[in-house]
């Protein structure tokens, strides 16, 4: 599984540097209209964890590398869990960036007055928003690797893209607008998002509940692993 691991990393190290690069250009103009706004951070989990993911699948498919490193020191077993395991590590890795990105803004938006003046969000730390952000974060990516991993690693980049992408997209558009317009718009969110929020907002909860909703997303992701495995070790290339 490490060597594995190791190999994605090489492979994408350079894409990585543009990847963050941009992430870091689209985070820094979002937090410029945003501001002191912990609902930017669920979008850096799930882009990184879609850029990455994509781009291991075409190196795969331009390669043929599915069938090339069969002949290497590997089972198919180390193949998934290192794939796996890379792509929760870009999860956290992009939740991180993110995160200090509001940080940062957070700050800005206490030192200049002047900039506070002209954002949408000119508060303080959010320590609720910033633990369920994260949370979502996690949640996001975790979900969509665990979406995009069996169908990369078992139809190939081709034919797993149109559907892996279309289904990311439909998490997409139901998972991360309704979620940040609870805290934009609550009286316009749905009555079971106003009250998870309403859980999510109280003291004696908040972290309780940013909890179970990364737990569930990583026993989502386990449970794809474990598919993956199953079905991967039946593929013939």
């Amino acid at each position: 599984m490490k060597a594995m691991f190791l190999m994605d990393f090489t492979t994408t190290k350079k894409l990585m540097k543009r990847y963050l690069l941009l992430l870091v250009a689209m985070g820094g103009v979002a937090a410029l209209i945003m501001g002191s706004h912990p609902g930017i951070i669920p979008y850096f989990g799930e882009i990184s964890a879609v850029s990455v993911a994509q781009a291991l699948a075409m190196h795969d498919n331009q390669r043929d590398w599915n069938r090339f490193r069969l002949v290497l020191p590997l089972t198919r077993a180390d193949v998934v869990l290192g794939r796996y395991a890379f792509l929760a590590a870009i999860a956290i890795a992009g939740t991180l960036i993110g995160t200090a990105i509001y940080f940062l803004a957070t700050l800005a938006v206490q030192s200049v007055p002047a900039y506070a003046a002209v954002v949408l969000r000119p508060d303080g730390l959010d320590v609720v928003g910033l633990s369920w952000s994260v949370a979502v974060s996690l949640a996001l990516a975790l979900v969509t690797g665990g979406i995009m991993l069996p169908a990369f690693l078992n139809f190939g980049f081709a034919n797993a893209t149109r559907y892996a992408m279309a289904l990311l997209m439909m998490v997409s558009i139901l998972a991360i607008n309704p979620v940040i317009n609870v805290w934009i718009k609550p009286e316009a969110a749905p009555p079971f998002l106003r009250g998870l929020a309403s859980l999510a907002a109280s003291p004696e909860s908040f972290l309780v509940s940013a909890g179970i909703l990364a737990t569930a997303a990583a026993a989502f992701y386990l449970a794809s692993c474990v598919a993956c495995l199953k079905i991967y070790r039946r593929l013939d290339f």
